[in-house]
């Protein structure tokens, strides 16, 4: 016994000694750091540090105590609380949690949370007992309760439906779960009110009344019906539109439906909306399944009044006459549905290609049709000889012109090789022409009928092209108009109202005017396929002459203008443009139109219209040039037309010369006779300015003047100091006396309706001019006529 205590103290004294003793190997904190560090890094060790970095713990700790947390927190907790209760990084907290829902089939991880089966079978719990409270319940209403999804909550308590649910799913509308006790009490409810209703009613109206489910409802609704507990039916299905209409109204309605067919061959689609079926046309064709029915836009038909319509149309046709089909048809069918109705009547009877429809509910056979054509034949034949003799150059068609050339190259040697081989005549003999003077008589005409309409023409000069030529669209020649028509078939057709004459007319129109055109042809074609020598144009020598003699007077006036300021040099080159220029081209364009059968016994009868109509069947590298010259004509410049004017010459085969220092004083000699001899005879007093203005300047500048009247003051203004300061100043005091004579006359017819001192005055003052002209007008004519001949310019 004393050895053992003796053992028992000398072990405390060893291990007292072992206390007190000093450590001979002792780590640091951050020895032990590093060395985990190191063990971590090599895999050899696999630890996560917390937050505050005090403490290591493993990874099967970490889903230990979030199994412990889910079971505290009663099998729900979300992944960021748990990071926060754990002090752990958030990836390490997810990365288990999604490891503990992978391997344990009990727990799932919703939108961040870990959920377990308890937690869910506690929420059936709940849900069952608010589903026996309320009879219906809604999934929509337990997401926002619960914050859970939708489709998380349907799938979870679908799988307890009957275990901890006592209740069903709809199986139209999976987002509501309800009792059997209340489908039974809903059940019961929709039975009594649909048992009471006598007349259509629309579902949505009873769902809105009575706070039905909607899908439930429907469902019950369609059950009761097939079962034959509610004797009605459901059209329109499950819609907004869907209308229940029970049977006593139904055969009611079908009474009336049946009535109205056998009685009327018809049944308006408007009529049966009226009456309360929403889908006529499906129901047309249910309940008439076995009958032959034409359904048109707005209506049906029975087959006798296709029959009937048939029978009509047949009768027109073989009789060859015109029927209206408006009296038996119903007046409810709009002009659509008439269409098609008798669209049908005629392809079931085979004549769509022996009669057609006018007016709508007119069918006119064609032999009607063509008997009425043939009563204007006389009137065509008749008309278009008429035509012919007044108009021929709108009347010619391409077709013509391959007629024409087919004949004339077949019959004799072609244009063209004729003129070339004038065209080397010309070119060896040298000069034209010896007769400077051709072109004097039309100048001197031209005078007279310019200063005759002074003032218009000053008017008329600032008229553009374009205006001319949308004129010269022509359209081809009218046969009759449709008042004309109806008058014809008034007389000629027996028996046939206004209305269908005036839809007859109108569509005779095109037909009867295509007919003119060919009856125009084979007259037009018939009349110039043998030309005699009283149509052709003057041979290609005088041509040449009258076609040189107008281009060097061209020049001569061109030559002129430049005395005179930019502006007036403007409206000058306009007048000359629209007289003497465009004589040359109606010239050329005359000579080719001979070629297309289409010239004209005086060329200066061509307006713009004809001349673009000409020159539109020329050959294109004809055209061309041409073209270019009638576009001159509206312009502003001489010197654009006469480089045109020689290109163009050559294309017709004519070969221009300019004329020398002899032919040039001969013309102005010409011109100056032609002039002279005007002034004597005339005694209108602005004439007689023109005229002396023009001499005088031609006497002084030796240079001849084509101008219009409103440029007779600037003409006079070039005079001075060329002439003596007499002549100058009975110049200008004779002008100012004809401009207070037109201003008069001009007064005068607007003020007509004036009173009588006012009038007189003015006669009184219009005798005073008139006189005071009559003194003058033998003084000015004397100016010019009092002069003696100079070498330089007559001889």
């Amino acid at each position: 016994m004393a050895a053992d205590w003796e053992e028992i103290r000398r072990l405390a004294a060893d291990f007292q000694r072992a206390q007190f003793a000093d450590t001979v190997q002792r780590l640091s904190e951050r020895n032990c750091i590093e060395i985990i560090s190191k063990l971590v890094q090599e895999k050899k060790l696999d630890v996560v540090h917390t937050l505050d970095g005090k403490e290591y713990i493993t990874p099967a700790q970490i889903s230990r105590e979030i199994r412990d947390e889910l079971y505290v927190h009663g099998g729900r907790i979300n992944i960021v609380d748990l990071q926060q209760i754990l002090n752990v990084d958030w990836v390490h907290v997810e990365n288990r949690a999604s490891d503990i829902a992978k391997s344990d089939k009990g727990v799932q991880l919703v939108l961040g949370q870990l959920i377990d089966d308890t937690y869910l079978d506690r929420l059936a719990e709940e849900v069952n007992d608010k589903l026996q409270e309320a009879g219906l319940i809604s999934i929509a209403e337990l997401c926002k309760n619960y914050d859970l999804p939708g489709d998380f909550l349907s799938e979870e308590l679908s799988k307890r439906l009957g275990k901890l649910i006592q209740g069903e799913m709809d199986q139209y509308n999976r987002g509501v779960i309800f009792t059997p006790a209340f489908v039974a009490r809903h059940k019961a409810r929709i039975r009594g009110l649909f048992s009471a209703i006598t007349r259509p009613t629309p579902v949505s109206s009873m769902i809105g009344a009575f706070g039905f489910q909607e899908h439930l409802l429907y469902s019950v609704l369609e059950e009761l019906v097939d079962a034959g507990r509610l004797k009605g039916s459901v059209v329109g299905g499950r819609q907004d539109k869907a209308v229940y209409i029970p049977d006593i109204y139904s055969k009611t309605q079908n009474t009336w439906v049946d009535s109205f067919l056998q009685q009327n061959g018809y049944l308006e689609f408007d009529a049966l909306v009226r009456l309360g079926i929403p889908d006529p046309s499906s129901y047309i064709k249910k309940r008439f399944k076995s009958n032959k029915l034409l359904f048109l836009r707005a209506a049906c038909v029975g087959q006798a009044l296709v029959d009937q319509v048939e029978a009509s149309v047949e009768e027109a046709v073989n009789s060859s006459t015109w029927t209206d089909l408006q009296p038996i048809l119903p007046s409810c069918l709009s002009t659509e549905d008439v269409g098609m109705l008798i669209s049908q009547a005629m392809r079931n009877t085979n004549v769509q290609s022996t009669a057609r429809v006018l007016g709508g509910t007119v069918v006119v056979s064609e032999k009607f049709i063509s008997n009425c054509l043939s009563v204007f034949d006389e009137a065509m034949q008749q008309k278009a000889q008429k035509e012919v003799k007044n108009n021929p150059v709108f009347l010619i068609s391409e077709e013509d012109l391959k007629q024409a050339s087919v004949l004339t190259e077949s019959s004799a040697p072609s244009k063209k090789e004729k003129r070339e081989a004038e065209r080397r005549k010309k070119a060896t003999e040298g000069s034209g022409s010896v007769k400077a003077g051709g072109g004097g008589n039309a100048r001197e005409i031209r005078i007279r009928k310019t200063k005759k309409k002074g003032r218009k023409d000053e008017d008329s000069d600032e008229e553009t092209g374009p205006s001319q030529q949308n004129r010269s669209k022509q359209t081809a020649a009218p046969f009759m108009t449709e008042e004309e028509i109806i008058a014809v078939l008034e007389e000629r057709v027996s028996d046939c109202p206004e209305e269908i004459l005036s839809e007859l007319a109108e569509h005779l129109v095109r037909p009867l005017s295509k007919a003119y055109q060919e009856v125009l042809r084979t007259v037009f074609m018939s009349s110039t396929s043998s030309p005699s020598g009283a149509n052709k144009k003057q041979s290609m020598k005088d041509l040449q002459e009258e076609i040189t003699n107008l281009y060097n007077n061209i020049r001569l006036f061109e030559k002129g203008t430049k005395f005179f300021s930019d502006e007036t040099q403007v409206h000058i080159a306009k007048h000359v443009l629209k007289t003497l220029c465009t004589d040359v081209t109606n010239i050329l364009v005359n000579f080719l139109a001979a070629d297309l059968m289409m010239s004209v016994e005086n060329p200066s009868t061509i307006s713009n219209e004809v001349r673009v109509k000409i020159l539109g069947k020329l050959s294109e590298e004809t055209k061309g040039p041409l073209m270019k010259l009638h576009n001159c004509l509206n312009g502003k410049t001489i010197e654009d037309f006469l480089t045109n004017i020689e290109t163009c010459a050559e294309v017709c085969g004519f070969m221009l010369k300019k004329g020398d220092k002899k032919k040039e004083r001969q013309a102005l000699f010409v011109h100056r006779q032609a002039l002279t001899e005007q002034l004597k005879e005339t005694e209108d007093p602005a004439l007689v300015l023109h005229l002396t203005s023009v001499l005088l300047f031609q006497a002084s500048t030796h240079c001849m003047l084509h101008a219009p009247g409103r440029c007779v003051p600037q003409i006079i203004g070039t005079l001075t100091g060329k002439i003596p300061t007499e002549q100058q100043q009975l110049l200008s005091a004779y002008q100012s006396l004809v401009v207070k004579q037109l201003v008069s006359q001009s007064q005068s017819r607007k003020q007509e309706e004036a009173e009588g001192d006012k009038a007189e005055e003015q006669d009184e003052e219009a005798r005073s001019l008139r006189t005071q002209l009559m003194d003058l007008t033998p003084q000015v004519k004397d100016l010019v006529l009092s002069q003696k001949k100079t070498p330089g310019t007559e001889d």
